[in-house]
């Protein structure tokens, strides 16, 4: 049963603050799984070596800033655990965990277990992507529409010749729209201040 998507050969498993038992066990199934791995505990730096996951043992977790670094790089995250209580669920999520792995641990539910926590990562980062770009649209949105008004008044034109004016402007300089607006609207609030001071 060899993990072929994302490639777990290529990139190591990083195993964070597991006990020697969870350890041992993990040794013997994760060779069988195709599944390379390093080890981290007690906070230690993350590797320079690029990761396809991290598996961090609930009970002996002690690395908070380690597991604090590979969320903010998107890492897919499992939380073992040898109690599925609604506390241990609920600590999972705050340590950003995307799946939870209850013990005791066997081949087949690692294999599982690793696949919906990278299948969820790669949601929530393309949901993360999505959302900033929506944001970022929106934004344009309003410097677009702050610019038509804005040009509407200077040149006396009407909404579809002040878009007509701008889009000939861009193709004329070579200059993207949004470029052109917040150009504009800072050369108008640079003139606002200079006629208030």
């Amino acid at each position: 049963m060899n993990l072929t998507s994302p490639e777990f050969e290529a990139r190591p498993l990083l195993l964070v603050d597991c006990e020697a038992r969870t350890l041992a066990a993990l040794e013997k199934s994760l060779p069988r799984m195709g599944v390379r791995w390093l080890t981290a505990a007690l906070d230690g730096p993350p590797p320079e070596e690029p990761l396809c996951a991290a598996l961090v043992e609930l009970e002996h977790f002690a690395s908070p800033r380690l597991l604090a670094s590979l969320n903010q790089a998107g890492l897919p995250i499992v939380a073992l655990t040898s109690h599925e209580a609604l506390s241990q669920i609920q600590r999972a999520i705050d340590l950003g965990a995307t799946a939870l792995l209850p013990k005791p641990i066997n081949q087949r539910a690692i294999y599982t277990t690793l696949m919906m926590a990278v299948g969820l990562r790669q949601q929530l980062n393309e949901d993360s992507r999505n959302l900033s770009l929506a944001h970022r649209r929106l934004d344009f949105n309003a410097e677009l529409a702050q610019t038509l008004a804005a040009l509407m008044v200077e040149r006396d034109l009407d909404e579809r010749q002040a878009y007509a004016w701008l889009r000939g402007e861009s193709m004329r300089t070579n200059r993207r729209i949004e470029d052109i607006c917040r150009q504009r609207l800072g050369q108008a609030a640079l003139k606002r201040r200079g006629e208030r001071g």
